[in-house]
């Protein structure tokens, strides 16, 4: 400890050599199936030892492994026997608590978090899954994403396609029209109430979003880029807080005015969907003021909501 402590790097004398190749064999038989010549180039390979085990010596090692709880499975092949460890008593576990402490961080992160780096940690917590013992709980954290049952390699050329501005065509399935081909120059991904949407310039050059999981192909693509812009929009509206109420503001909005827990902002973008889903998000708090033609927009899709509701409410009788 003091050799460390002074040099701070670990030497051939520093080591308690039978943990470490208990370690070195344990780590081996996990990745995949080993022989013993197998076990003794990896040995012969490492920096910190300098001899090759006999056989013997591996078997002890492998049975000490067993002894801890491992559980070594023998495979006989026509090239010999390899050993390989499918379980052991050192692996990771979450409880139900844990989990849902996870799926509150994932929540969390996702609002702030940018799409590509969003899809890395969903690799991630699947990763995490296959610790969850409880099935139910294995299954939140395994589709708790909004790329769930969406084609990676779709998502992936919708990057592309976005960094290098071109023209596609998309075979989409939607829910007013069923299926359409629809010319689209996409222009970003972005998350919004846990869908993932993506938005754009239309044939007409007028900005609009898509549901990327109603999108079942990519049918044609122009190699002709094109660079389109959508004017801004900027709508006010006023948000009634509850008392002691943070309002949070996003970053295209700004506050011009604030009194008797009233708010009165601005949201600015180019993208009318995203403007329509911010103020619908605030329910009965908010209320647009302006400009004219959004505020009958937002009258209208509030009026199809509560038809929708209606009908279902009879169906359900």
């Amino acid at each position: 400890m003091k050799q460390f402590l002074e040099t701070n790097t670990i030497t051939y004398n520093l080591m308690s050599f039978s943990a470490f190749k208990s370690m070195l064999v344990f780590t081996a038989l996990i990745e995949s199936p080993k022989s013993y010549d197998e076990l003794k180039k990896i040995f012969e390979k490492n920096e910190y030892l300098k001899e090759i085990p006999s056989v013997d010596t591996l078997r002890i090692y492998i049975n000490s492994l067993k002894e801890f709880g491992c559980n070594v499975i023998k495979i006989k092949e026509k090239g010999g026997t390899r050993f390989f460890i499918d379980s052991h008593p050192f692996l990771l576990k979450f409880d139900k608590k844990q989990v849902n402490n996870l799926l509150k961080i994932y929540k969390a992160v996702s609002k702030s978090i940018e799409v590509e780096d969003l899809r890395y940690l969903q690799q991630f917590f699947k990763k995490l899954s296959i610790y969850v013992s409880d099935e139910e709980q294995k299954i939140k954290l395994e589709n708790l994403s909004p790329f769930n049952n969406i084609d990676a390699k779709l998502v992936d050329n919708l990057v592309t396609y976005i960094q290098n501005g071109t023209e596609i065509v998309l075979l989409y399935n939607s829910p007013a029209s069923g299926q359409k081909n629809i010319t689209l120059i996409p222009d970003k991904l972005k998350i919004n109430n846990s869908k993932l949407y993506v938005s754009g310039y239309n044939s007409e050059y007028k900005y609009s979003t898509l549901l990327v999981n109603k999108i079942i192909k990519i049918v044609g693509v122009n190699i002709q880029n094109k660079t389109v812009e959508a004017p801004e929009i900027t709508v006010g509206y006023r948000y009634k807080k509850e008392p002691e109420e943070t309002f949070e503001l996003l970053e295209n909005e700004k506050l011009i005015k604030s009194e008797n827990n009233t708010d009165i902002v601005e949201i600015t973008s180019r993208n009318k969907f995203e403007i329509m889903q911010r103020v619908l998000a605030q329910g009965s708090k908010c209320t647009v003021l302006y400009p004219e033609d959004f505020r009958k927009s937002v009258i209208s899709q509030l009026r199809k909501m509560k038809e929708g509701y209606l009908d279902r409410a009879k169906e359900i009788k």
